[in-house]
């Protein structure tokens, strides 16, 4: 009798399976956001990276110019992975709210 109540208690109930649903499809919607961004950043962080070798390697006012793309891509990199950790963020949330919501009626 006590393994038929363990098995019993291990059964999910559809509203469980519908919120281990939502939020695994926002986990992975969430990770393919990330996934990306940290990609274009990563391209951008190497754009910068090559832009500051070129400006050592110039040097003057040309040196300077290509400096400051350098510093700018650098920072357009961190802003899309502050972003897409924001828009991330927002997936799993919205989630949880439709969770909430369904689990409400």
């Amino acid at each position: 009798m006590p393994l038929l109540a363990v098995a019993a208690a291990c059964q999910k109930t559809p509203d469980q399976k519908y919120a281990e649903q939502v939020r695994s499809d926002a986990q992975q919607r969430g990770a393919a956001i990330e996934n990306q961004a940290e990609a274009e950043a990563t391209r951008l962080d190497r754009q910068a990276s090559d832009l500051k070798e070129q400006a050592k390697q110039s040097g003057g006012l040309t040196g300077e110019r290509l400096s400051v793309r350098a510093d700018a891509l650098t920072k357009e990199a961190k802003i899309v992975r502050k972003q897409a950790d924001m828009r991330a963020d927002a997936v799993k949330e919205a989630a949880d709210a439709q969770i909430k919501t369904s689990q409400s009626r």
